[in-house]
């Protein structure tokens, strides 16, 4: 009589119980599954440009000054890519690269400022400074979140040599200091022709 009452709650209490854990399998598969997509959209939606945008320059150029501030010089219109691939790629950022993007879009928008028409505007150089170094924090961010990702997701970790060779530029006079290179600090680069 007990075994047959004791019976008669334990098997619905492990039916039930079986629903509820099927469910949740079912929904942390369906998790697990949507994160590792979005991972994946991440990586070749921006981790990818950003890299091959890194490639583009040459090794001892990948500073904020020849990637983007010398552009300013000659184009008043120009439209920073890097800034452009951050701002588009928002929700693929890590929450520590966050600040630094907004930083590094007000810095440089201020940037621009500091090369008018073949002069420098000196009052403008702290942005200059601070813009190449929300760049550098950017970067080396970014570059390590994209190799942890290759990483997860089974890729080849192209990320790290391009960080490696970014931390070990060497420091020469037409790279430092990573703003504006020494052989350009008293004159714009377009006198010098």
């Amino acid at each position: 009589m007990i075994f047959q009452f004791v019976q008669s709650i334990i098997i619905p209490l492990v039916s039930i119980f079986s629903i509820f854990i099927s469910n949740w399998l079912g929904r942390k598969g369906v998790r697990d599954d949507y994160q590792l997509k979005t991972k994946e959209q991440a990586y070749r939606t921006f981790y990818i440009p950003l890299m091959k945008l890194l490639l583009q320059a040459n090794q001892d150029y990948m500073t904020y000054y020849w990637f983007v501030a010398s552009n300013y010089m000659t184009d008043r219109q120009y439209i920073d890519p890097f800034n452009r691939l951050l701002t588009n790629n928002l929700e693929y950022l890590s929450p520590l690269v966050i600040p630094h993007v907004h930083n590094y879009s007000i810095k440089t928008n201020n940037a621009k400022l500091f090369f008018d028409n073949g002069q420098y505007r000196y009052e403008y150089e702290n942005s200059l400074v601070d813009a190449s170094d929300e760049f550098d924090i950017i970067i080396k961010l970014t570059l390590e979140q994209a190799s942890s990702l290759a990483n997860e997701l089974g890729y080849p970790d192209i990320a790290a040599p391009i960080l490696e060779t970014f931390e070990t530029i060497v420091d020469t006079d037409i790279n430092y200091p990573r703003h504006l290179p020494e052989i350009y600090q008293t004159s714009h680069p377009i006198l010098h022709e």
